[in-house]
């Protein structure tokens, strides 16, 4: 409400008696909320009970009611309003002595005159589950709920005497012991959950790994997560979060022979580096990197393991011999964090998908037939390794199926997603064996692809990026 505006109506209107301004002053205000006044108390809910035990909470700071009933109760579909005291001289749509179907939640809508509000009423079970478990803010523990198990695998350089767990548990809840609190997990530790009727006990095991099922690989001169560039390390901390049995591995621990690879099906190199167009250039750049580890590496892919490759590092496919030729993409650029600018409303960064109904592209989000990965107020590094459509790969006058056929043929891979223009961004080679899935190579040479950004924004589109990553994994390990 702009006040301004009445207080010049009432100027203007000066003359008139005292009640007459009252009556317009109190009608103006007489909206759809009324927040300016708040004039809560005219139209409040005091109390409620339904079939004559239960009592809800009432808040009238978010103007809701919960009402809390056994874990075990199941009929909120038919229940009675035993009471309802509600502001003196109000009137409500639900009355004391109705019959009420709460298995939803349900508006009760109050008014007094002119006025009214609406009271959310929540018919809650009792609940005791542990919802969430990540060890040091970045481990994330599985939850099985069927055996009431929590499991995590963390890194054999992680102290597991001095963890720190954050749980998140139902809303209701007690827990012990508490989260946030440094615990020794050299032994399994059970935790117990309580909400009134409902009680639930998790035993939690914490677990060193040195034989992972998945690796993360970034810049050469990482030793630590820690010292990974900010796009390497959000990327790297996903994976720790999402992917069980998953470690950070150092080029330097790799091409030591550090790492027992007897378990892994997937490693991940995600390089916030200047993409190369030529194999020469990309051996050059990688020469304290990848190339120090080619032979663990390719033994690795030609006895069925798997790659996902990312920004920089897609042409290691071709360092692999899983694109012919050692063909590489030819339209690169970018790799500062810095660089490519703030996301605008509306203008949502994005993708086509070649083959919806390609597995990496499961529980997509949609929007104008685009896969998109940014919001508004992202900032992105637009660091980017596709395969722009001319050369050998001519698209004869802006027909892309016949380049894209050219591509295919060319360099034995798969198109699994491209640019408006045509230009191949996404796509996958095959395993060692000649197949596509397992142990074959996904590659995300978009810039869509990008996991970190300085600024602040709300998350509409951008966890498309964890789930194509997510499929990914489940793609080349199944």
């Amino acid at each position: 409400m702009n006040n301004n505006i009445y207080i010049k109506a009432l100027i203007a209107i000066g003359g008139l008696p005292f009640c007459l301004l009252t009556i317009l002053l109190f009608t103006a205000c007489s909206n759809d909320n009324y927040s300016d006044l708040q004039l809560t108390g005219d139209c409040a809910v005091k109390s409620l009970v339904l079939n004559d035990k239960y009592e809800g909470l009432v808040d009238p700071a978010t103007r809701t009611v919960k009402v809390k009933v056994p874990v075990d109760f199941k009929d909120k579909s038919a229940m009675k309003i035993t009471s309802l005291n509600i502001s003196d001289g109000a009137k409500s749509n639900i009355a004391s002595g109705d019959i009420v179907d709460f298995t939803d939640a349900k508006v009760m809508h109050i008014t007094k005159g002119d006025l009214y509000l609406d009271w959310t009423v929540n018919v809650k079970n009792d609940e005791a589950k542990i919802k969430s478990f990540i060890i040091n803010d970045t481990y994330k523990a599985s939850i099985n709920e069927e055996d009431h198990t929590i499991t995590a695998f963390l890194p054999s350089t992680v102290d597991i005497k001095k963890a720190i767990p954050t749980i998140i548990y139902s809303e209701d809840a007690r827990i012990n012991p508490l989260s946030g609190v440094q615990t020794d997990f050299t032994e399994p530790v059970t935790y117990t959950v309580t909400d009134n009727t409902a009680t639930a006990t998790y035993v939690a095991t914490i677990k060193t790994v040195s034989a992972p099922e998945a690796i993360f690989l970034g810049s050469a001169k990482a030793t630590t997560m820690d010292e990974l560039v900010p796009e390497e390390k959000e990327a790297c901390k996903w994976m720790l979060a999402n992917i069980e049995n998953s470690m950070f591995v150092s080029w330097d621990e790799l091409k030591a022979g550090n790492v027992d690879l007897s378990k892994c099906k997937v490693i991940w190199w995600h390089w916030q580096n200047q993409p190369s167009e030529t194999i020469g250039d990309f051996e050059s750049a990688a020469t304290s990197t990848a190339m120090g580890a080619i032979n663990i590496l390719t033994d690795y892919y030609n006895n069925g393991g798997a790659f996902i490759l990312s920004r920089a590092a897609v042409n290691f496919a071709a360092e692999l011999g899983a694109i012919k030729d050692k063909r590489c993409a030819n339209n690169c650029w970018g790799a500062s964090d810095d660089g490519g600018g703030v996301i605008n409303a509306g203008g949502e960064w994005g993708f086509l998908m070649k083959d919806a109904n390609h597995p990496l592209w499961k529980n997509m989000i949609l929007k104008d037939g685009e896969v998109k990965t940014t919001d508004a107020g992202y900032t992105i590094s637009n660091c980017t390794s596709q395969w722009g459509m001319w050369g050998d790969y001519d698209n004869a006058g802006g027909n892309y199926i016949v380049g894209h056929n050219k591509w295919t043929n060319l360099t034995g891979g798969r198109i699994l997603g491209n640019g408006g223009d045509g230009a191949i961004s996404v796509w996958e080679a095959p395993a060692a064996n000649g197949t596509f899935g397992k142990g074959g190579i996904i590659c995300f040479g978009t810039g869509c692809f990008d996991w970190w950004s300085p600024t602040t924004y709300i998350s509409h589109y951008h966890d498309n990026v964890g789930t194509m990553t997510s499929n990914a994994f489940n793609y080349l390990m199944k």
